[in-house]
């Protein structure tokens, strides 16, 4: 189930979902001009939280400062999410697979788990491994993430318990796009490669 239940800042959404693609887009007031694919905040939106978690590789990795790139691509999920998750990450990889080679370094890939108890840097490494190596995986404790990831618009749930024995996290499924100023400046829902390339390139110009 997706709830819209509140504005955060410039055309952050409070977003809820059982790891389910989102059928709506968050209120957020879309420039009036350009041609993205995904929805443009105009004036920008949040900063990326200023937050020191864990990288895949057990090394401490600040989201807000030590991203080098003109643009990074955020997206907060984790490595037992059973189908969306994953798809949404190939598509976030393939769409910078496909940017123009003097490009295709200028955006940085990044994944917060939403799930710390499981999701270790060691898992991270593994589960990267087999999804995109060029990902940043984030990693730490679950009173650390869960602010960051609520200043973004993105809610996190408790684990729920499912009949096999294991659980699922429920967290809000949209990509975050963040320029050179390190702004919110664009939210994807369910963009596909091609159309998240040309946004790509957009987030990289800005």
């Amino acid at each position: 189930m997706i709830g819209r239940r509140a504005l955060l800042g410039a055309g952050a959404v409070v977003l809820l979902s059982a790891c389910t693609p989102q059928a709506d887009e968050p209120a957020a007031e879309v420039a009036p001009a350009g041609d993205w694919h995904g929805t443009f905040l105009s004036g920008g939106g949040a900063a990326l939280p200023d937050v020191t978690l864990t990288d895949q590789d057990g090394k401490p990795f600040n989201l807000a400062r030590d991203v080098t790139t003109k643009a990074v691509a955020l997206f907060f999920g984790y490595t037992n999410c059973p189908d969306v998750c994953p798809g949404i990450m190939a598509d976030m990889a393939t769409a910078k697979r496909r940017l123009p080679e003097d490009l295709v370094d200028d955006v940085t890939l990044v994944v917060v788990t939403t799930d710390p108890a499981r999701d270790t840097p060691e898992a991270l490494k593994e589960y990267l491994r087999r999804v995109d190596e060029s990902f940043i995986g984030l990693t730490g404790d679950l009173e650390l993430i869960k602010p960051a990831a609520m200043s973004l618009g993105i809610d996190i749930t408790e684990g729920k318990q499912l009949p096999s024995g294991g659980y699922e996290v429920d967290h809000g499924s949209y990509v975050l796009g963040f320029g050179e100023d390190r702004k919110m400046a664009v939210v994807w829902n369910a963009v596909p490669p091609g159309d998240l390339r040309e946004d790509y390139e957009r987030l990289i110009a800005l």
